[in-house]
């Protein structure tokens, strides 16, 4: 287990474009192949280890794995969420937002990261003040993903003044983000068609991308 939180620690700097991420990567893949050697039936195990096929799009190993992991316990509430968050973003969106509604309602403690997945889900039908609404509870102030949402949705809302100060928050927190956006949007959201619509946002509000 420990072997498996060190590789999602690795994971999310590649994901998150921090320094040396392909490195990351490589660390990642060792690491989770280790851990299910010494524990495969350990359900944080294998929700990291489907996680990384998550990150290296390989979408039918992902999705095979990842309801091996749900399997081993249905029932717990911090990691159906984390099941839920990543089903949500690899386009098993109904199924993903329910798993995601169960785990809030059961875990008062849940981590505001969920709400990136659920500020998606409205995104994508448009919703785009639901979406807005969902993206102020992101609250990680590390991390440029809050402010990239809250100003995506924001521009389909042609609310562009509101957005500036997102919009200065997130270059503050990620200053090439413009010239790399795609790729980063791409690293969580893994349909095209939807990467291209929060690219759309974005430039609405502002942004040249």
């Amino acid at each position: 287990m420990a072997m498996a939180m060190l590789a999602s620690i690795y994971g999310s700097r590649f994901e998150l474009d921090l320094p040396d991420g392909n490195v990351a990567l490589e660390k990642t893949i060792e690491l989770t192949d280790r851990a299910m050697e010494l524990e495969p039936d350990n359900q944080f195990v294998r929700i990291v280890y489907a996680w990384r096929f998550f990150v290296l799009n390989q979408q039918e190993k992902f999705l095979y794995e990842i309801e091996k992991a749900l399997d081993l316990n249905p029932n717990s509430p911090f990691r159906i969420g984390a099941i839920g968050f990543f089903l949500s973003l690899s386009g098993e969106w109904e199924k993903g937002k329910k798993l995601l509604d169960h785990a809030m309602k059961q875990n008062v403690g849940y981590p505001s990261w969920y709400y990136g997945a659920t500020s998606v889900y409205y995104y994508r039908l448009n919703e785009f003040e639901k979406s807005y609404e969902e993206a102020l509870k992101y609250d990680v102030s590390a991390l440029f993903w809050g402010p990239m949402l809250r100003v995506a949705s924001l521009g389909q809302l042609d609310r562009q003044s509101t957005a500036q100060q997102h919009i200065s928050e997130l270059k503050t927190l990620k200053p090439d983000f413009e010239s790399k956006a795609r790729y980063l949007i791409s690293r969580y959201v893994k349909e095209e068609g939807l990467v291209e619509k929060i690219i759309e946002g974005l430039q609405k509000a502002g942004l040249i991308i």
